[in-house]
C-alpha cells in the first residue's frame, strides 16, 4: 500500500476527501492528516508518505511553500493540489514546481480515482513493479487504446474491435452479482462500482435488477452504447449521474440508456433569482424561486448533478450573509447528508429563512416570545407598507395593544423601529453604490424622495449624498 497524507485548513474538506474513494482498492492508505502547512511538514517527516494531497491557501504556510520545503526530505513525495477555481493560477505554478496533479473542488470521485490510478502506476514503476488495471488505462488515450482493447477482450467484454459497450455504475456497498466473463469492474468510490460490458448485456442487467436487486444497492445507471474507447470515462460519468436518480425520485431505481441532461437555462435563471432575493433580503421571493426549482425537478429532466449545483450555489449565496454551512464536494456526500431531494430543498429553505431573518433583523430581542415573533416579521417586511393594522391581522391582536406592547418591550415606537431598519439598510446600499438615491429610497419603502432625505439626515446627521461620498457605520 502507498501511504497518503491529507492537508487542508478546513477539517471537513479532509474528511470528505477521506470518504470520497475506496483508497485501499486503489492501492493507497491514508496515514495522516493536518490542518496547516507547518503541522503537515512536521508530521510528514515522521510518517514518510508517498503522496501528499494539499490545499493551496492555508495560514502560516501555504501549499506552494509546503511543496518547496517538502523537497528537502530524504525520501520522494508526490504532491497533489486540491483547491478551487479561484486558485487556478497558483495551481499552475504548483504544477510547474513539480506537483503531480491538480484536482478542483468540488471533488469528483472519478477524477480522484484516476489521479490515484496514475500515481499507483508511477509509484509501482519506481519500485520496480506495476500491474495495469482498466482504471489505470482509461485516462491514457491514443496508442494506449490497444492496451484497453486487450484488457477488455481478456475480460470477455469485447468480442471484436468495434463492438458497442455500455458503462454501468451501482451505488451501494454491494456489487452486482458476479459473472465469470463479460464484465470489467472498477471500484470508483467507497460505495460505488463501475462496470464495462458489451451493450447486448444491458437489457439483461436491467432485467436482473428488476427481478433480484441486491438489498444495499440504491441505484443503478446504464450509459448509452458507445464504441470509441476514448469515451469510456465520459460514459462512466454519465452512468454515475443516472445511478443517483434515486436521490431525485426518492426510491431505488435502475435508470439507463439515455444521456443525462447537462445544462438547464431555466435552472440557472431561478438560481440567479435566489441570489438576488437573498441579497435583497426578500424572503418571499427567495422561497418562491426555490419552489420554481422544485417544479423543474418534478418535470424529470434534472439530475443529481443539478441538485449538487443548487445546494452549493445556494450555500455560497448565504455565505455572503454570514452563513457558515459547508459546501459538499461529491454526489456521495450529498446522498449521505440528505435522504432525498425534498429533504435537501427543505433544508435550503430553512437556511434561507434563518440567514435572511438574521441579516434583516435588528439586534433587539426581548423575553416575550410574541414580541420576538413580531420583530422577526417586521425585520422581513420593513420595506413594505406595513402598519399596526397589518400586524393585528397577522398576529390576531388589537392594534393598540400591539403599539403599547412594542413600546414597552422594545423601548421605541413601531414607527421609529421601522424607520431605524430602513435607514440602516439604506446605509448599506449607499456604501455598496447600489443605485441612485431615488432608487434606494423606493427599495427601502419610501416613495417620497424628499421625505427619505429628511429622515436620513435626521437620523444620520448628513444627507444620503453626503453619506455616500464619505460613508460611516450606522
Amino acid at each position: 500500500m502507498h501511504k497518503v497524507f491529507l492537508v487542508d485548513d478546513e477539517s471537513w474538506v479532509v474528511e470528505s476527501l477521506k470518504d470520497l474513494v475506496d483508497w485501499g482498492s486503489l492501492g493507497f492508505e491514508v496515514v495522516g492528516q493536518a490542518y496547516s502547512g507547518i503541522a503537515a511538514l512536521e508530521a510528514i517527516g515522521q510518517c514518510k508518505p508517498d503522496v501528499v494531497f494539499t490545499d493551496i491557501r492555508m495560514p502560516e504556510m501555504n501549499g506552494l511553500e509546503l511543496i518547496q520545503r517538502g523537497k528537502s526530505f530524504p525520501f520522494p513525495i508526490q504532491f497533489v493540489i486540491v483547491s478551487g477555481y479561484a486558485e487556478f493560477a497558483y495551481a499552475q505554478k504548483a504544477i510547474s514546481q513539480g506537483a503531480f496533479a491538480y484536482c478542483l473542488k468540488p471533488f469528483d470521485e472519478v477524477e480522484i480515482s484516476s489521479v490515484l490510478a496514475k500515481l499507483n502506476k508511477q509509484l509501482n514503476l519506481s519500485k520496480g513493479s506495476f500491474e495495469r488495471s482498466l482504471l489505470h488505462l482509461i485516462d491514457e488515450p491514443g496508442p494506449k487504446n490497444e492496451l484497453i482493447s486487450d484488457k477488455l477482450k481478456k475480460d470477455g467484454v469485447l468480442e471484436r474491435d468495434g463492438d458497442s459497450l455500455v458503462a454501468v455504475v451501482s451505488v451501494g456497498p454491494e456489487e452486482l452479482p458476479a459473472q465469470s466473463l463479460g464484465v470489467s469492474r472498477m471500484k470508483v468510490g467507497s460505495s460505488k462500482t463501475a462496470y464495462l460490458m458489451n451493450a447486448r448485456l444491458a437489457d439483461a442487467i436491467r432485467l436482473g435488477w428488476e427481478r433480484n436487486r441486491p438489498g444495499t444497492i440504491q441505484g443503478l445507471g446504464i450509459s448509452s452504447p458507445f464504441n470509441d474507447l476514448n469515451e469510456i470515462k465520459q460514459a462512466i460519468e454519465a452512468a454515475d449521474v443516472l445511478a443517483h436518480q434515486f436521490f431525485i425520485n426518492g426510491e431505488a431505481a435502475c435508470v439507463g440508456m439515455a444521456d443525462p441532461s447537462t445544462s438547464s437555462p431555466e435552472l440557472n435563471e431561478w438560481l440567479l433569482q435566489v441570489s438576488a432575493a437573498i441579497q435583497e433580503r426578500d424572503l418571499v421571493a427567495a422561497q418562491q424561486a426555490i419552489d420554481k426549482i422544485v417544479a423543474l425537478f418534478h418535470e424529470g429532466t434534472l439530475t443529481i448533478k443539478h441538485a449538487l449545483k443548487v445546494y452549493n450555489m445556494t450555500v455560497s449565496f448565504l455565505f455572503e450573509l454570514g452563513e457558515t454551512e459547508s459546501m459538499l464536494y461529491s454526489y456521495e456526500q450529498l446522498v449521505k447528508s440528505f435522504k432525498d431531494l425534498p429533504s435537501m430543498l427543505g433544508e435550503l429553505k430553512s437556511l434561507i429563512t434563518k440567514s435572511v431573518s438574521s441579516a434583516a433583523g435588528s439586534s433587539v430581542e426581548t423575553k416575550n416570545p410574541t414580541v420576538n415573533s413580531i420583530l422577526n416579521y417586521v425585520a422581513l417586511n420593513f420595506r413594505k407598507d406595513i402598519s399596526l393594522q397589518d400586524l393585528s391581522e397577522q398576529f390576531f391582536m388589537n392594534p393598540s395593544y400591539i403599539s403599547q406592547l412594542f413600546k414597552k418591550e422594545v423601548g421605541e415606537t413601531f414607527t421609529a423601529h421601522i424607520a431605524k431598519l430602513r435607514i440602516a439598510y439604506a446605509c448599506e446600499l449607499l456604501e455598496s453604490g447600489a443605485g441612485t438615491i431615488q432608487e434606494i429610497a423606493e427599495k427601502i419603502g419610501y416613495h417620497d424622495y424628499f421625505y427619505f432625505t429628511r429622515m436620513f439626515k435626521k437620523m444620520m446627521g448628513k444627507t444620503p449624498t453626503q453619506y455616500r461620498e464619505k460613508p460611516h457605520s450606522f
